[in-house]
Parts: C-alpha cells; structure tokens; sequence
C-alpha cells in the first residue's frame, strides 16, 4: 500500500503549497494490535470455560496470569528501549491494560459486564494508537536518531535551513542526505556537531558529517548512538601468511563492521602508490600493538623484509620480531646508521628494479627485490631536526621502500614538518589534545567528525585511519585495532622466521667494466710462445703499484684510519680525560693519514683502547663539536668533519 503525506507536518513551503512525498507502508504492521485483541478475546473466554467453574482453579490462574502479565510488561519495556519513548510509552501501556483485562476477563468471563464493554472501547483504541505510531515512524519518524531518523532530521533543520531527506538505518547507523540552502557550505553544518549532538541527546563523537565531493552545499549526516567497538577485538591470525606483501594487511575492524586494511605497496592497475605512514598515538593508547601487527605481517610475506628500530625500549620487544627482521636497532646510534644505509640503498634498488622496465616495486618479480618495510617507532629521538628523515621519505617509496614512523605527537619539534607532507598515510590512535590530531589527520577528516583527543588513552586500540586508495569518505570512521595474545602471535610468526639477510647492495655498486676484446688467434705458424713474451708488459702486474720496501725483520705497522677488530680482549676503562685526549690524538692521525670524515662506528678501536662506551663516545664527539676552537664539525648525514684550526 502507499500513501501520499505531508512533510514537515504540512507546513507549506515558500509558494504557501504543501510538499508531499510518496511513502511504501506494508499493510500486515497495523493487523498485529487487532488480531492480538481478537486472539486474547477468545483465549480468556476459553480459560473461564476451564477455571472459572473452580474456585482453586481460578486463584491459581489468575496469580499466573498476574506473573505473565508482570514478565510481559517488562520485556515490552526493555525491548522498545531502542525504539524512541513515544512507542516505548504505546507498546508498554497496551501491555499493561490488556494484562490487566485478561486477567478480569478470565475471572468473571470475557462477555460479562464490564469485560466486554471495555474490550469493545480498547482494543480499537489500541489498534489506532498503535497504526498512527506506524504512519508517524515512516512518515516524520520519532526522536530518536537510531531508529525512526526523525529526530535526526529535525535537529538538522533546527540548526540550518536544511532539505533533508529521509533517515536510513543501516544495522547501528542512521544517516541522511542533507542539502544546505544557495551560499551554506556542508562545512559550516560540520561545525555545529556538537549542538547536532546535543538535540540528538548522543555523544559528540556520535556524530559526523560528510561532505559531497561534487557539491559544497550537499553531504550526509551520520549518527551512531551506540558504540559499536566497545568489546575488544581478538586478533584473528595472520592476514595473508606466505603469500605477497601486495596483499592488504588486516589490522582491525571499522565501526560498520568491516575490516580496517591497508596495502604498503604501490599497484599500478588500482591507482595507488606506495604508501609512507605514520602511527600517532599518547602512552598506552594502543600504538605498539599496532606496530607488532604490521610487523607479524610483514615477517609472514616472503617477498618482503622488515627493518626495525627503536631506540628507546628495544630490550622490550618481543624475540620473535628482533629474530624475523633482516636488520634491527636498538640505540639511537645504530638507528641513524640503519636510516643512513636505507638512504644509500635507493639509488642501487631504484637501478635494480628499473633495469628491467619496471616503475616501481612489483609483485610477483624475480629480478626485484625483496619489498622493505623499515619501521621506525619512537622516531622523535632520532627524526627531531634530521633532514635525512625528509629525504628518505621523498625517493624511498619508488626504490620499493615503505616507511612507518611511530611517535607520540607528530609537532615540528619532534617530526620534520617537511617529511610528514611526504607521508600519504596516518593511523591516529588517542591523543591528548585537538592540535596533536591536527598533525596526523588531514583537515577533512577532522571536520567531518574525527575526535581522538576525545579517547585519549582510556581507550586503547581506538583509532582513526586515512589509509591511500580507500574511500577518504570513510577516513573519519572510528576503528579498533586488534589485540593478540603474545604467545598465539609468537606461534604464528615461528615459521616464518628464516633470519634471512637483508636483500640489494648496502651501497651502489659501481657498473661492471666493459670485457676487454679477446685477441685475434694468430695465423702465422712461424710465431712462438717466446715472441709474445716482448708483445707488452705483464698484465698481472700494476706498474702504478710502488716497488715493496718493507723491512721483514720490523714489525707490521697499523696505517692511521685503518678499523681495527676488538677481539674482546677489553682493558680497564681509562679516565673520562685521559680517553678524551686519546680520542682527540687518533682524530689527529686520522687526519694526517688524509682521512677528514669520521662517522661513530669508525671508532670501534678507541672503544677497544679507552674500554668505555659508545655513547660516551658519541658525547664526546659532540663536545669536540662546539666552541668556537671545536674540531670536528657535525654534518647533515649524521657524519663529523675534521677541521684541525690553524694556529694563532
């Protein structure tokens, strides 16, 4: 059946005529209440026929209809909770009073008076207050937002002059089309979520506005009233074990139900490119979890490795991820030395891949490269001020490289403004403030509704994803991570666990020389052997190469510069002056020798010699750095100088 009715209760528009819109109304909704009255009528004329002739009968029926009408009332209320308090109020007082005559009625008899006076005024009483709870629902809905819609749409039109179309119920979702009158932007409705929130009686983060990409005055309104990510979400197992890191990578479920993928690779026929991301989140909102799921995946495709650093709590990983990665750091020394070889191996991977007509990284390859996926977490401490960060993140994804770069709060004093524009993809979990999602999600996202700073970290695993070739109209979506237990995680990744070594040159190889044109045979029999002897020199002999003259009596003498080996064989560390001026002397013969760049891990044999520290002698160099006499000078590769100052 359907039906012409008025919108907006028939109020007409500006032309003073009434708008109409067709509604499909099923026909059996409004036979429930009277067939119920009818079917209660003839029930309790039955139970009189058995019980009423006997007083104890009697008593014990009605006492049981009394519990029955009690447990029914009750359920009819809990049940209509998610249905509005209009036919929450309907439904519960027609249970109510048919409880109430069917248990007068079985007593006394349905056609005595005034049992059958009052079935003949409530029940089509019942059934029209419950039909008109039906037109109302399809036609201008109720208040509540989950159900109905119509309290959705009036709320809309309350804040702005608004056509809204009517509200859709997609499982725990209503959402509706809303067109903004000539000069209105969808942008400036998505600024008024929180008064859309409170006439819809729901939580800000409840609400989201979505604009049209073709339209600056058209988008939809989407309300959520429920939080549907509120149980924990075990994780389920490897994504795409031994198949092609091509494959997405599962890491949770989005609010609507459906998996929250991401793919690192680039593919050419989809129209997306390799992808860079950054993983933002405040102490314990869940960020490692995420980081060890992307690493469990990228250690479970054979065609790709992982690189892993952490320069603040890699003593905490677990043994099976230091183990299935192909390079690991674990201080902030050994983590500039891995982004240094990362930016080293472009140029000789980007050669390799394109040597056979290739664009980018290609599954499937065999002349490519394994893909690496190099994840950095707690970059802050090695990334502040670093413009190494910024180029690896310009030229890395063409050589078949993805980035991941976890940090509690993206600011330009602890991440390159420069580098995070060069990073396509973000996955926010909780923040402590509006300005530090500000610096993980885009603008769009965060207007349409996306409100980490509202988890903070009492939510952990929550997260908002912008995530390259999905739809940016699901960006503002909420998400959870999942969550594995360590031991069900370690027992996936086992047997993926090979130890193999990294793939490509650790630094560009030079090309290979041209093969020298093999001679012509000789013709003439009259030559020997003997009179190719005179043809030339040696060609086993170097003549740039100076005549020994080495004393084999004297003992062999290390050159300046030369790495030396520790053996193990470690001495009582010196004094903190006595091993600075070792180290300002070894800089000087390094010096002389012709030697004018020195990196940390150069100095294993002052480390051997002195018996200290790394990282003292990392604090040393950077005290041989300042004042205005220092002789070394720190450059943008995280390498050192030497300058000895020319005496006054």
């Amino acid at each position: 059946m359907r039906t012409r009715m008025p919108k907006n209760g028939g109020i007409g528009d500006a032309s003073g005529l009434a708008g109409v819109h067709t509604v499909k109304l099923p026909l059996w909704p409004y036979l429930v209440t009277p067939t119920g009255s009818l079917g209660l009528a003839v029930a309790t004329g039955l139970a009189h026929w058995r019980w009423g002739e006997q007083p104890g009968s009697i008593g014990a029926a009605a006492a049981g209809l009394t519990l029955a009408g009690t447990a029914l009332t009750a359920l009819t209320w809990r049940a209509a909770a998610a249905r509005g308090i209009v036919r929450r109020a309907v439904s519960t007082t027609t249970c109510v009073a048919g409880s109430v005559w069917a248990i007068g009625a079985t007593i006394a008899g349905p056609w005595s008076s005034p049992w059958l006076d009052m079935w003949l005024i409530g029940a089509p009483t019942a059934s029209i207050a419950m039909a008109v709870v039906r037109v109302l629902r399809n036609s201008a809905g109720d208040d509540d937002p989950a159900t109905g819609g119509g309290g959705l749409a009036e709320a809309v039109k309350s804040l702005r002059n608004a056509a809204v179309a009517r509200p859709t119920i997609k499982g725990a979702k209503a959402s509706a089309a809303v067109t903004l009158e000539a000069g209105t932007s969808v942008r400036e409705l998505a600024g008024d979520r929180a008064a859309l929130a409170s006439a819809l009686d729901v939580p800000e983060t409840a609400v989201r506005v979505i604009p049209d990409p073709d339209s600056a005055r058209r988008g939809r309104v989407e309300v959520v009233p429920v939080d549907q990510l509120r149980a924990m979400v075990a994780w389920p197992g490897l994504s795409a074990p031994g198949r092609s890191i091509a494959e997405p990578i599962v890491l949770g479920v989005m609010e609507d139900g459906e998996p929250l993928t991401l793919w690192l690779p680039g593919d050419h026929t989809a129209g997306r490119n390799a992808a860079h991301f950054l993983i933002v989140g405040m102490s314990g909102a869940g960020k490692t979890e995420v980081i060890l799921n992307i690493a469990a995946e990228v250690i479970s495709r054979p065609d790709a490795e992982l690189w892993l650093a952490d320069p603040r709590k890699f003593d905490q990983l677990p043994a099976w991820v230091v183990q299935g990665a192909a390079r690991t750091a674990g201080t902030e020394d050994d983590t500039n030395d891995l982004l240094e070889d990362l930016y080293t191996d472009i140029t000789g991977r980007a050669r390799q891949i394109g040597a056979h007509g290739h664009k980018q990284w290609t599954p499937g390859c065999r002349q490519c490269p394994r893909y690496r996926v190099a994840i950095v977490d707690e970059a802050a401490q090695v990334a502040a001020g670093n413009p190494l960060v910024t180029e690896l993140t310009e030229a890395a994804r063409s050589a078949g490289i993805s980035l991941i770069f976890g940090l509690q709060r993206a600011s330009h004093d602890r991440f390159p403004t420069s580098a995070r524009a060069n990073i396509p993809g973000s996955i926010c979990l909780g923040v402590d403030k509006d300005v530090d999602a500000g610096m993980a999600l885009s603008e769009a996202t965060l207007d349409a509704g996306a409100m980490p700073w509202a988890w903070k970290n009492t939510k952990p695993g929550y997260l908002y994803a912008e995530i390259p070739g999905t739809d940016t109209t699901r960006w503002p979506m909420p998400c959870r991570s999942y969550v594995a237990n360590e031991h069900h995680r370690a027992q996936a990744v086992a047997p993926y666990l090979g130890g193999q070594p990294a793939t490509g040159p650790t630094h560009p190889q030079p090309d290979p020389p041209a093969p020298r044109p093999r001679p012509e045979p000789d013709m003439n029999p009259d030559h020997t052997d003997d009179d190719h002897d005179d043809d030339g020199p040696n060609q086993a002999i170097n003549p740039n190469d100076p005549p020994d003259n080495v004393d084999p009596a004297q003992p062999i003498r290390i050159p300046p510069g030369m790495p030396r080996i520790p053996l193990g064989l470690r001495q009582p560390p010196m004094a903190s002056e006595e091993a600075y001026e070792h180290l300002r002397g070894h800089l000087y013969d390094l010096y002389d020798s012709g030697v004018d760049v020195v990196r940390p891990g150069d100095l294993g044999d002052v480390i051997s010699v002195t018996g200290l520290s790394g990282d003292w002698v990392r604090k040393a160099l950077g005290r041989l750095s300042t004042g205005p006499d220092a002789m070394l000078r720190k450059t943008d590769r995280g390498t050192y100088k030497i300058r000895i100052p020319e005496p006054a």
